[in-house]
């Protein structure tokens, strides 16, 4: 029910963009996801798509290192990581990430299995 009257209210609010007005007439496949939603597929804690806290402890440096500690070779990105969350910092820090991989094959002759 309470879903059901967030989307009748989004709808509601798109009307009144006159291009938008009988929208809901139009639409062809519905997708609703919630916090749930993403905790459950993404097993990010309370669906948060920002994955840590926003507390000081889980600020800027202070989130993990994208280089894991116990697996060799294996790096990670994403919200839960240095830089940080939001798509900005993910991008900044995938190419940090993808840098860094093309240094480490260069000198440790890393082979891409094929």
């Amino acid at each position: 029910v309470y879903i059901a009257k967030i989307r009748e209210a989004v709808l509601n609010r798109l009307s009144a963009v006159e291009s938008l007005q009988g929208l809901e007439n139009n639409i062809v496949n519905e997708v609703i996801d919630t916090p749930a939603t993403y905790g459950y597929y993404y097993n990010l804690a309370a669906g948060t798509p920002f994955a840590l806290s926003h507390g000081f402890s889980q600020l800027s440096l202070t989130r993990p290192s994208p280089r894991s500690k116990r697996l060799e070779n294996t790096f990670f990105v994403g919200a839960s990581t240095r830089p940080g969350n939001g798509v900005p910092l993910v991008l900044l820090g995938a190419k940090a990430v993808a840098q860094q991989v093309v240094e480490d094959m260069k000198t440790e002759q890393i082979e891409i299995a094929s």
